[in-house]
């Protein structure tokens, strides 16, 4: 089977390419990004059997649409796999443009890999962390998923040892990211408005520092993209204007306040590599 992914040249989309594909039988793997001509996008979407959305957050959901408007009239089964890290929006545009466009050949699988480039290795101790969230699918009538997806998640479970959990609903979703992935976020604004604070960060947690540096545009799109982060915003904002704003205790002290007012203690059922580590590095505050 081909693959296309859209995003290839990107670091989730290099990463699909040398560590996870070769390993799930694919025959062929194709690779565009939203500015190749659309000529050649075209070419590519008709050979493809699956196509792969590993884009940034912004503009998405307008790509996803778009793509499927563009395989409307496809006469052999395609499936869109579409994986951002915001569940809820796509799937309810995306899912909009499939009942108006009703072809019964075209399916779509909606989910979030809760691993990457920089959290992909079995001895962490977050290694927990590491699983596909399988939030919905739409199925057209000449193009069953069950089959398909069963065979893909039992390959990912033998050869990478991650698990995909089907208990999320898209909206659930987010609103647990949030809570998890968005409330460490919060950390990374705080860093990006503070340079004074970054340099606290990168001396204490210098792999986060560093992941965060780096998926700077990421971050800021999750926080103005997920509808649940003004509630966790709010809420590490408040924790934040109790502390004297100063220390990296003082970080820890506002993220672990603000945990425990979102998530009241209990462990997250979809939590992330960075969430935590500082979730274990917040308990050894005062």
């Amino acid at each position: 089977m081909d693959v296309l992914i859209v995003g290839g040249d990107g670091e989730f989309g290099r990463f699909l390419q040398r560590d996870i594909f070769p390993h799930i039988c694919v025959e062929a793997i194709l690779s565009v990004e939203r500015e190749t001509p659309r000529e050649e996008q075209m070419s590519l979407l008709k050979r493809a059997r699956h196509v792969v959305v590993a884009t940034p957050l912004a503009g998405y959901a307008e790509l996803a649409c778009d793509l499927v408007y563009r395989c409307r009239e496809v006469s052999e089964s395609k499936t869109l796999w579409l994986i951002p890290s915001v569940q809820a929006g796509v799937w309810r545009a995306v899912t909009a443009t499939l009942d108006m466009v009703n072809n019964p050949k075209l399916s779509a699988v909606f989910v979030h890999p809760m691993y990457g480039p920089n959290g992909f290795r079995e001895t962490e101790v977050e290694a927990r962390t590491f699983q596909n969230v399988l939030t919905a699918t739409h199925e057209a009538p000449d193009n069953p998923l069950q089959k398909e997806i069963s065979n893909l998640t039992g390959t990912f479970h033998t050869k990478f040892n991650i698990a995909t959990t089907t208990q999320f609903s898209p909206e659930e979703h987010d609103q647990i990211t949030a809570y998890s992935q968005g409330l460490s976020y919060c950390v990374g604004k705080l860093m990006f408005q503070r340079p004074e604070l970054a340099e606290l960060v990168k001396e204490q947690m210098p792999d986060l520092h560093n992941s965060f540096r780096a998926n700077q545009e990421l971050i800021m799109d999750f926080l103005r993209i997920n509808s649940y982060m003004p509630q966790v915003i709010a809420a590490f904002n408040h924790s934040w204007e109790q502390t004297t704003k100063a220390a990296f205790t003082d970080i820890l002290r506002a993220f672990r306040m603000a945990d425990n007012a979102l998530n009241r203690g209990a462990d997250s059922p979809i939590s992330t590599k960075w969430y935590e580590r500082l979730r274990t590095a917040s308990l050894h505050v005062l």
